[in-house]
């Protein structure tokens, strides 16, 4: 599959996800997130009004925890996908959030977005699914302030995270062969890529940190992983063709058991890895 054939690399595929109204947001990122934030904005500014982009925000996990943890700020949330932005804006709403704006846009291009307008620019395993990285990663070196230590911070999964890892063996299993192209969720998974990114875009005192958070799951729970709403996992149910999408399901659930035997607890334990890459702009 090329890159132009990848779900996840297809801005519409993000809608098919639909509005999902939840005041808080959270799940797998959020620890990520919380991490992000703390990695990259010093303790002394978390009442300073600082003003923070949140690129590719998806529904608003870093935006919303950054809400209250930074009260003094001023954060703009952006996303290409208009279901997610709807759904942020139904937490920004519920919560009556006055810190934080959310708006359609492309990453890769915010002409209407004044340049060196932000301190701080995130984006948590947003910039992954750009089909240029590059591009992205210059438009927030843009829009970030020059001479003021102001700083961006991307998430990026590792080869070993739970959700990819175990959708590329499945899909191993099931047809003998290897991905011939990455995937998408994994498109910054080398450390030294990551970096050459970050410089060519023009960011200096690079940083790659390695974080893991684990995280509990019932049986019963695995079928969430598998929707074909999700362009992560819609990515290998095109790979594989309908008719064999329900024997990858099948395989899928194997896997996890074998891998992630329950723990006394009757969960199963299993690992998300991720970069957080951090570069600072001139």
């Amino acid at each position: 599959m090329s890159v132009r054939t990848f779900s996840s690399y297809i801005p519409e595929s993000w809608n098919k996800i639909g509005p999902i109204k939840i005041l808080t947001p959270g799940g797998m990122t959020l620890p990520f997130s919380i991490d992000a934030l703390n990695l990259t904005i010093p303790k002394s500014k978390a009442n300073e009004k600082i003003k923070i982009l949140d690129v590719g925000a998806g529904f608003g996990v870093l935006s919303v925890y950054a809400s209250t943890n930074f009260p003094n700020s001023e954060i703009m949330a952006t996303d290409i996908s208009k279901c997610m932005i709807d759904s942020l804006n139904y937490s920004i709403e519920g919560n009556q959030l006055k810190n934080v704006t959310a708006r359609v846009m492309d990453g890769q291009s915010m002409p209407e977005v004044q340049s060196e307008s932000f301190d701080y620019c995130f984006s948590m395993f947003g910039l992954i699914y750009f089909p240029d990285r590059l591009a992205g990663l210059k438009e927030m070196n843009r829009l970030l302030k020059s001479n003021n230590q102001s700083k961006v911070s991307i998430g990026s999964w590792q080869s070993d995270a739970f959700l990819p890892m175990v959708l590329e063996k499945t899909y191993e299993k099931l047809t003998g062969l290897k991905l011939t192209t990455k995937q998408p969720a994994l498109s910054l998974d080398d450390k030294d890529l990551f970096k050459s990114e970050l410089e060519q875009a023009g960011f200096i005192n690079i940083k790659i940190h390695s974080i893991g958070h684990p995280l509990e799951l019932q049986s019963e729970s695995l079928s969430n992983y598998l929707r074909p709403e999700n362009p992560v996992v819609d990515d290998f149910f095109k790979l594989i063709g309908n008719d064999n999408i329900n024997k990858f399901k099948e395989i899928f659930n194997e896997m996890v058991l074998e891998l992630f035997p329950k723990n006394e607890n009757g969960f199963h334990t299993v690992q998300w890895n991720c970069f957080i890459g951090i570069g600072e702009k001139l």
